[in-house]
């Protein structure tokens, strides 16, 4: 089967870890990539987000209230030829931020496999599971994987096991 590693993940000040210059969720799908062998693509949006945090996290808020499907550069041609796709993001918000929900409507997800991993600290996956399994009907949704944000440099073993489930 072959597979695909779909990430968005913000560089800048994050929360309790300070500057970073490789995003979390990045570091986590570039661990994934390696261990599985998967291709992998960034989602990266056309308007960037504050690297200040707490500008950040206002301007996903407000996203979010709207339902925002902000643009993002250079689309993929298609997924048809993936079976699994890992999706990596940080937990915005309770779900993904909207630039990743800009992606997955470009797409058709039908009989794919969808690996979910998300970064966060100390709201798991939240609601984002649930509103992939409402958004992505016919795609397979499988259990995600949630890693603190603080603790992503460091959980290639954490990451190792939920590939293996």
């Amino acid at each position: 089967m072959k597979s695909l590693v779909v990430y968005y993940s913000r560089r800048g000040e994050n929360y309790n870890v300070g500057v970073i210059k490789e995003g979390n969720a990045e570091h986590i799908a570039k661990v994934i990539k390696e261990l599985t062998g998967s291709d992998i693509y960034e989602i990266e949006p056309v308007k960037e987000y504050s690297p200040k945090y707490m500008e950040c996290i206002y301007e996903a808020q407000d996203e979010l209230k709207r339902q925002d499907r902000p643009a993002f550069k250079n689309p993929l041609i298609n997924i048809d030829g993936y079976d699994v796709i890992y999706l990596c993001y940080p937990n915005w918000w309770g779900t993904y931020p909207r630039v990743v929900a800009s992606f997955l409507d470009k797409y058709d997800f039908s009989n794919k496999i969808i690996k979910p991993m998300c970064t966060h600290e100390g709201s798991g996956l939240g609601n984002s599971e649930a509103e992939l399994k409402r958004t992505l009907t016919g795609a397979i949704i499988k259990k995600g994987l949630a890693i603190k944000g603080t603790s992503a440099h460091t959980s290639d073993e954490a990451i190792k096991r939920w590939i293996n489930e």
